[in-house]
């Protein structure tokens, strides 16, 4: 008797090898569930992130009567929308998506001024925000070619559908149409179509002409990969199901498939209707 259960101590090979493909089976299953409930969980970060910004926005406009410039493009050193708003909210981390990869934090790492040296340069303790872009065109224009241009702001009567104005989306940036600008635009997002009659006019403010040297007034090509990043700020698809978080002006915060976005009334045309304050698809 004691020979037989001495020879029944342990599991055999076989055993062995069974419960270690049931295990390996189980992990296989349940990875990507949990990848998916984490992509999940990031998504509703994401969207409560623009929540606090939308509050910290309302502020801001509650202050000042207009809406904040996306940058101080002659100060120096340059504010954000992201500093201007962290006098009202000074949360630092919701200016950051949770949905950022290590590559994509490599490019929207655009400092707090509040954290840099005098002169606008990362020390060690600097605090970095990215990841979301603003709706400059439409409500907060900082970009001009000279000091005698006046940067421009929206205000509360131009942005007349406020629940149906973008005012900060996830953002990838633009990169010139080439690999090597890998940083243009991180903290800003453009419509699909430049402005021309409302708003600055455009992305980079050069007078009062349309369509003047870079003020464009088309610059997304569907189906295009090599144009899409030509001009434009794009939106970034980083949420669940495909989607781009979006803050509106009125402080709501939704997922939005980019073909809506870009597309309000639905009528396969590109157009800025979610964005020019008008919730009208005929302007820009």
């Amino acid at each position: 008797m004691r020979s037989f259960l001495r020879s029944r101590v342990g599991f055999t090979l076989v055993e062995l090898l069974v419960v270690i493909g049931i295990i390996a089976l189980l992990i296989g299953i349940l990875l990507p569930t949990l990848s998916r409930a984490q992509h999940a969980s990031r998504s509703l970060k994401s969207l409560s992130n623009l929540r606090q910004i939308g509050l910290g926005l309302q502020f801001y406009i509650n202050q000042y009567r207009v809406y904040p410039a996306a940058t101080d493009e002659h100060a120096n050193p340059k504010e954000r929308w992201a500093d201007k708003l962290f006098v009202f909210m000074k949360n630092t981390e919701v200016y950051m998506s949770p949905q950022l990869t290590d590559a994509d934090r490599v490019r929207m790492n655009k400092p707090f001024i509040h954290t840099t040296d005098p002169a606008g340069n990362p020390t060690p303790g600097t605090i970095f925000f990215g990841g979301y872009g603003y709706n400059y065109q439409y409500l907060g224009n900082g970009r001009t070619m000279s000091f005698a241009l006046k940067p421009y702001h929206a205000t509360t009567t131009s942005v007349r559908a406020s629940a149906q104005t973008i005012a900060v989306a996830d953002t990838d940036g633009s990169r010139n149409g080439t690999a090597f600008f890998t940083s243009e635009g991180v903290y800003v997002v453009d419509p699909p179509l430049g402005s021309v009659g409302l708003g600055s006019k455009g992305s980079r403010r050069t007078g009062p002409a349309p369509g003047a040297p870079g003020n464009l007034n088309s610059y997304y090509r569907p189906g295009n990969d090599a144009h899409r990043y030509a001009q434009r700020s794009h939106p970034a698809a980083r949420n669940v199901g495909g989607k781009v978080n979006v803050l509106f002006c009125d402080g709501h915060a939704e997922p939005m498939a980019l073909k809506d976005m870009d597309d309000f009334n639905n009528d396969g045309v590109l157009d800025n209707g979610w964005w020019n304050g008008r919730a009208d698809a005929t302007l820009k």
